[in-house]
């Protein structure tokens, strides 16, 4: 396992060295044209993150955890031809569930189409998801326990978009970069009413968090008419658990990204990474650790991290998977994390036990 040092602005050293008591700390001091930086050197000797196990499911793409031995992934259903391409057989892609202990997969409603981008409500009774059909993207809202499906009515989908306000209703963004929420009767109704594009929108506490033209970060609170400027060049937001804390991604120049760890007015705790390119960002359900995909092309590292939520501490795991083509999700214990890739037009699925 590899161990990387930890860059910490100096207003949160206090913090960040008063809840590390169990670990081995070096520190300096870097003095910067505009700031202080401490560095940290840190040697976890309790609760180290490793491999225990992994398993490589071809032909499946997994998303998300429904609970902890079973998955959400889509495949191909043979049952469909899809469309021509070519010379080359394209098939429709279904949702299913996919059982990690029988290795057995139940589609969950066939149908000739590309199903992609499942999102399970909070109560894992509802299963948002997409359809692509052409050029177009439309959303739809499934009984995870009934099957019964409907139809997000008068919207087209980005691709990309979509999270649950609650059990009952969910936001996504339209192709005219507008922010809008549906119930589970596939009733649509515009949420946030300004005139620029959204490019990506999130749930906070108590509001949204949306990036805007020139990926500048905004709050919008629900008892607020204004939004609030959070921070520039943000490319990606993703909230903890609990909702005190953000994981932003922000794009530093053409060829460097930053992964950083904020409180909830963007004010820095730490930088997690500076590389190329960092993707698949998620937290575990308890909001300990952050999982990422990193690639750096100047120092040649790439793969898959996980950093501790409090201290940064970060490990690289030994797996072999350079690219995830989603975001990495976790399971309910955070005891397994779930990659998918793409090798040679064939999407595999790794499942990494950790230890």
């Amino acid at each position: 396992m590899k161990r990387y040092r930890l860059i910490i602005c100096i207003a949160s050293t206090f913090l960040i060295l008063t809840s590390c008591g169990q670990k081995e700390i070096h520190r300096e001091t870097v003095e910067k044209p505009d700031k202080k930086i401490t560095v940290l050197d840190q040697v976890d000797k309790d609760g180290k993150i490793e491999v225990k196990d992994v398993q490589d499911i071809n032909g499946v793409r997994a998303f998300q955890f429904l609970n902890e031995n079973t998955m959400i992934v889509s495949k191909e259903n043979k049952q469909f031809r899809s469309q021509d391409f070519g010379s080359k057989e394209v098939y429709a892609q279904n949702l299913a569930t996919y059982n990690l202990k029988n290795k057995s997969t139940f589609v969950l409603h066939p149908s000739n189409e590309i199903q992609h981008a499942p999102k399970l409500s909070p109560n894992g009774k509802y299963l948002f998801y997409k359809v692509a059909k052409g050029e177009d993207t439309f959303g739809y809202i499934m009984n995870v326990q009934t099957k019964e499906t409907v139809k997000i009515k008068d919207a087209l989908l980005y691709p990309s978009s979509g999270e649950w306000l609650n059990n009952s209703e969910v936001m996504f963004i339209t192709m005219e970069g507008k922010l809008y929420k549906a119930n589970i009767k596939g009733e649509a109704e515009q949420l946030l009413h300004r005139d620029e594009r959204i490019l990506d929108a999130v749930k906070g506490i108590d509001g949204i968090y949306y990036i805007g033209v020139n990926n500048q970060l905004f709050f919008l609170h629900n008892e607020k008419a204004d939004p609030e400027k959070i921070r520039d060049d943000v490319v990606s937001i993703i909230p903890s658990p609990n909702g005190k804390q953000l994981a932003l991604v922000q794009q530093k120049d053409a060829q460097t990204r930053t992964l950083s760890i904020t409180d909830l007015k963007g004010s820095e705790a730490f930088q997690l990474a500076l590389s190329t390119q960092i993707f698949g960002v998620s937290w575990s359900p308890d909001g300990s650790k952050l999982a990422y995909n990193f690639i750096s092309e100047k120092e040649g590292d790439k793969g898959i991290f996980i950093a501790d939520g409090l201290t940064g501490d970060v490990t690289h795991l030994n797996v072999n998977l350079d690219y995830a083509a989603d975001q990495l999700a976790w399971s309910p214990s955070g005891n397994k994390l779930v990659a998918s890739s793409f090798t040679q037009n064939q999407v595999h699925t790794y499942i990494i036990f950790l230890k």
